[in-house]
């Protein structure tokens, strides 16, 4: 069995965009577009990385 990494990745960044659109609008019925923007950039990246580990970048352009 394999599994299929991109219906991973767009469930992850479906999953992330949503919370953070719904993050934004938590404490404010206004929030700026940069907010939103943030919030949704924050919460897709902890979406992804909670299901995809990244390796750790060393000295110049290579990854270990």
């Amino acid at each position: 069995m394999k599994p299929n990494t991109y219906v991973i990745m767009v469930r992850a960044v479906e999953e992330g965009a949503l919370m953070g659109y719904r993050i934004a609008f938590k404490h404010t019925e206004t929030p700026t577009e940069d907010a939103i923007v943030q919030s949704i950039v924050d919460n897709v990246m902890l979406s992804v990385s909670e299901v995809f580990v990244f390796q750790e970048q060393s000295t110049g352009d290579s990854y270990k």
